[in-house]
Order: C-alpha cells, then structure tokens, then sequence
C-alpha cells in the first residue's frame, strides 16, 4: 500500500520533470541553467518563510470568506481519501512533497512554464497565468462535483501565486520547491492530526 501510493506521486513527477526537460532541450536550453537552481542564501531563506505566512494566510483567509458564504465544497483528493482508509500514508506525504512532489511541479510551472511566459510577458501577467493553470490542473485529481472542485481550485490559485512570486524575486527553483514543500507538508499534517483525532465514528461518516 505505501509502495503503491508513493510510486503513483513518484510517477507524475517525473512524468512533470520529463515534460519540461523535453521542451527545453527542444529549444536547445540547459534545463538547470534556465530554471535557476542554486544554494538558497539568507535572504533566500527569508523569501521562504515570508512565503510559506504568505500562503497560509491567504488560505486561511478564503477559508473564512467561505464559511462565512456558507459554502463547503464537498471534494477531496486521492491522498485525503487514503488518509481516511489508513492515516499514517499521510506522513509519507511530508518527504515526498519535499523530494518529490514540489520539485517536480516546480520544474516545470515555475521553472519552466512560468519562465517561457516571462520571455513575452510581464511578471503581473506570466504569474497568474502560470498559477491557473497549476490550479486548473489540479481539477482533475479532486473528486465532487465540478462545483465544489471549481472552489478547490480557487482556493489552490492563491498559495501558487505566492510560489510564482518567491520564484520571480529570487530565480531561485530551490526557494520556491522548498515553499511549496513546506506549504503541502503543513496542509498534511494538519489532516493528519484531524483524523487521529476524530472520533470512530466520526471518520466512519466521513468516508
């Protein structure tokens, strides 16, 4: 089971990687050089956890606009849905957003993706652009209604826009991977320690 969930992440990163390395050597481009990858600094450092507040804060506050609308998207994704099943395959989610999963999605939105749009664009227009179709994306790893989903990735739309942002200011991928890690570990474990925590019954509903 954990050999299954974490080859499928594994999968569509390298499928992601495999997609922008393609493009670039198409064009006859250094994919490390055109992304940017380099030993964070300290000012890069701070770029990460002013970003990570950044994304957080933006979330929560959606979330609250939300409830105050009282709409509740009713959608989930693949690993919330194994989390239901088998909680602990959430904490394997904290390396391999790390090692995996933001890299990979990183190489090629920020880096790659975000980077060509650049080549024509202004930052204001390459990282919104950049950032719906990270989002829109996501659309077709949620279940629900297309209702709920369209919310889901409303939502998604902000925290991308802070790793588009992190990414413009330092041109650094690594900056942004570590973000975007940071982000998707945080949104785990909190999951996580809701459903250890819910009552049997409680989670019985839930799935």
């Amino acid at each position: 089971m954990v050999a299954s969930f974490g080859l499928s992440f594994v999968a569509g990163a390298v499928g992601f990687v495999a997609v922008a390395v393609i493009y670039l050597r198409y064009r006859g481009l250094d994919p490390v050089q055109y992304v940017g990858v380099h030993w964070p600094t300290g000012r890069d450092l701070g770029w990460v956890v002013g970003g990570y507040v950044a994304a957080l804060a933006l979330v929560i506050a959606s979330g609250i606009v939300l409830t105050a609308l009282q709409v509740n998207p009713e959608t989930t994704n693949r690993a919330a849905e194994a989390g239901l099943e088998q909680p602990a395959l959430l904490l394997w989610l904290v390396p391999l957003s790390f090692l995996v999963i933001a890299p990979g999605e990183e190489f090629l939105f920020r880096g790659t993706i975000q980077s060509r749009l650049r080549e024509t664009f202004s930052p204001t227009v390459a990282i919104p652009l950049t950032a719906a179709l990270f989002a829109v994306l996501h659309f077709f790893s949620l279940t629900g209604g297309a209702g709920g989903r369209f919310v889901a990735i409303s939502i998604l739309f902000l925290p991308s826009l802070v790793f588009g942002v992190v990414y413009e200011y330092t041109d650094n991928l690594v900056v942004s991977t570590l973000l975007h890690g940071a982000y998707n570990s945080t949104l785990v474990l909190l999951v996580y320690l809701t459903l250890t925590r819910l009552p049997t019954e409680e989670l019985t509903m839930l799935a």
